[in-house]
């Protein structure tokens, strides 16, 4: 007698409820997947500013313990009462080794862009890294374009004392009243506060970011948050809306940096 086989095989239904409970999963792993991702970007960042932070503290204890200049500027205009960057002369370098900051990075003191030497080169034989000076998850926008050659950390402006011009020499350690609590080096907004960063870019009212924009995103790239390394060369990871970064809301530019994050005199 002849046995005859049957097959079987799955109904469009059964294939189309597949289709869907496999869908269903993979938007509810999706989340978790990014979030563990970025989880990795933000310990890769923090790990940066720590060693930036490490180098910090090194330059100073080879520089009569003073921080690093925020550009290197000639010393001709470093003295001069001229108004804004377009009266100093800032050194750049030439030719460009992309081997050193300087010639990796490209930012702008207010008046175009360029392999400006700055706080980083200063640094940099302490660190020997140029990538620390870039977070895996930043990125920020120019004139409608990804830029992916200006560095990922701004220098607080209060300590570097770029600016009001003519520039100061930065402070040294003795002129921090709260070192573990000043911020030094934070996760910098826009392509030119990489030397020139001020508590009104992170807490003023005036012109706020909205949540979502590439600005939201540029100050607080990692789960809500951003990495800071403070004077005393720490870093950590803290949340927005913290104390860490803005204690209080500040109601105009000018307040904001006078808050006791931003603010090395403030005791």
């Amino acid at each position: 007698m002849k046995i005859q086989k049957r097959f079987y095989g799955f109904t469009l239904i059964e294939l189309l409820v597949v289709i869907a409970i496999i869908s269903i999963l993979a938007g509810m792993l999706f989340p978790v997947f990014a979030r563990a991702r970025e989880s990795a970007r933000r310990a890769s960042c923090l790990s940066n500013l720590k060693q930036i932070g490490l180098g910090m503290i090194m330059y100073t204890q080879d520089c009569d313990e003073r921080y690093p200049l925020p550009m290197w500027e000639s010393s001709e205009t470093y003295t001069s009462t001229a108004s804004g960057s377009s009266g100093h002369t800032f050194i750049m370098q030439n030719p460009v080794e992309p081997g050193t900051p300087a010639g990796r990075y490209e930012f702008s003191p207010g008046s175009g862009f360029g392999h400006y030497y700055g706080w980083m080169d200063f640094i940099f034989p302490y660190v020997k890294s140029v990538q620390i000076f870039t977070c895996p998850s930043y990125t920020i926008r120019v004139s409608s374009q990804q830029r992916s050659d200006t560095p990922s950390y701004g220098y607080n402006g209060s300590i570097s004392n770029l600016k009001p011009y003519p520039s100061k020499p930065p402070l040294p350690l003795s002129a921090i009243k709260r070192p573990a609590e000043t911020i030094l080096i934070i996760e910098s907004p826009s392509y030119y506060a990489h030397v020139d960063v001020y508590g009104h870019g992170y807490c003023s009212t005036k012109g706020a970011i909205t949540p979502g924009s590439l600005m939201h995103d540029a100050l607080w790239p990692h789960l809500e948050g951003q990495n800071v390394t403070f004077a005393d060369g720490h870093a950590k990871w803290v949340k927005r809306g913290g104390s860490a970064v803005c204690p209080s809301i500040a109601t105009s530019d000018n307040a904001a940096d006078k808050l006791w994050t931003w603010n090395p005199d403030y005791q």
